[in-house]
């Protein structure tokens, strides 16, 4: 089995930067990062994880979204640098960028397997606000 290659926590920075540079959605977007931290366990969380490469993307993809380490952008970088993590280590992953599912996966609605699934590109419940 080839060696995973994760990201680093100043490619998670620079991710977005890019996302936020390339994706606008809101006017006071701007890249500033709250929590170095945040970004250091996510990444060790991630590493940590058994399982395979969906397993640990979706650890990513959790703890990028819930842990709120940025200012702006949190959900469509946690995206892009699940995205690019998978194609780096030479899978494909056919999933759309999901607004609503990302804030089902930050407000705890998707376990991290659904997350998985989701990643796979199942399809996953609907989200709603209970």
């Amino acid at each position: 089995m080839p060696e995973i290659i994760y990201p680093s926590v100043d490619e998670l920075i620079e991710t977005n930067r890019r996302v936020l540079r390339e994706i606008s959605v809101k006017r006071a977007d701007r890249h500033r990062v709250l929590s170095r931290p945040k970004l250091e366990a996510a990444t060790q969380k991630m590493r940590a994880e058994e399982g395979d490469l969906y397993d640990k993307a979706a650890v990513l993809l959790t703890e990028l979204v819930r842990g709120h380490a940025f200012a702006s952008g949190v959900r469509r970088t946690a995206y892009v640098a699940t995205v690019s993590f998978l194609r780096t280590n030479d899978e494909h992953p056919s999933v759309a960028h999901d607004p609503r599912i990302l804030t089902g996966i930050r407000e705890g609605f998707y376990t991290v397997e659904e997350t998985k699934d989701w990643l796979r590109g199942n399809a996953v419940r609907q989200f709603t606000r209970t």
